[in-house]
C-alpha cells in the first residue's frame, strides 16, 4: 500500500449524519459551525448538506434556540453591539441574531448596571475614565455608560442633577 501524501484528504470514518450526530452530542452548534466541522473531517458537500439538512429536519439543529441560550447562558454582562458580533461570528444571521438579543430577558440597560456593580465590587478605587473604557470594551454604548456612571456618582458624591453638591440645609 502506499504511503499518503500530505495532499491527499483522509477519508472519513462512517457518514456525515454520524458525525453531525457525535459533534452535536458534544456541544450545540450553528449550522454554520456543524458544515464547517463536518467539511474539515474530509466529508462531501452533498453529504454534509444532507446531514445539515437532516439534523434541522430532526430538530437537532436550531439556530435560533442555539442563538437564544447562548445570551441567556452569557455570565458575563456585555453589550447588545457584542452579543450580537459574537452570535454573528457563530453563524447566526445579523438580523436573528438581533431579534434575539432585543427579546432577552435581561435588557442592556440590566446587564450594564450588572457590570458596573461587578466592576467596582472588584475595583473599588476605579476611577470614572478607566470604568468608561472597561464598559465600552464589553459593548455597551458610550451614551448609557456615562449616564449610569454620572448617577452612580451623583449618589455616591451626593451631587444634584445639575451639578451642585447638596448641603445639609438645602443648595449650595
Amino acid at each position: 500500500m502506499p504511503a499518503r501524501t500530505r495532499t491527499e484528504p483522509a477519508q472519513p470514518k462512517g457518514t456525515a449524519y454520524a458525525a453531525a450526530l457525535r459533534a452535536l452530542a458534544l456541544r450545540r452548534l450553528t449550522e454554520v459551525q456543524l458544515r464547517e466541522r463536518l467539511s474539515r473531517r474530509g466529508f462531501a458537500d452533498d453529504a454534509v448538506d444532507g446531514a445539515v439538512a437532516r439534523c434541522r429536519g430532526e430538530g437537532y439543529l436550531d439556530d435560533r434556540l442555539f442563538a437564544q441560550l447562548y445570551v441567556e447562558g452569557r455570565r458575563k454582562a456585555v453589550g447588545d453591539a457584542r452579543l450580537v458580533a459574537e452570535l454573528v461570528r457563530r453563524g447566526i444571521e445579523r438580523e436573528a441574531a438581533r431579534a434575539v438579543v432585543d427579546a432577552a430577558e435581561f435588557d442592556e440597560g440590566a446587564r450594564l448596571d450588572s457590570a458596573i456593580e461587578r466592576l467596582y465590587r472588584i475595583r473599588p478605587a476605579l476611577d470614572y475614565p478607566h470604568a468608561a473604557r472597561a464598559l465600552e470594551r464589553l459593548g455597551f454604548p458610550a451614551p448609557s455608560i456615562y449616564r449610569r456612571l454620572g448617577a452612580r456618582a451623583a449618589l455616591e458624591f451626593g451631587i444634584d442633577d445639575r451639578g451642585f453638591e447638596e448641603s445639609p440645609g438645602g443648595r449650595a
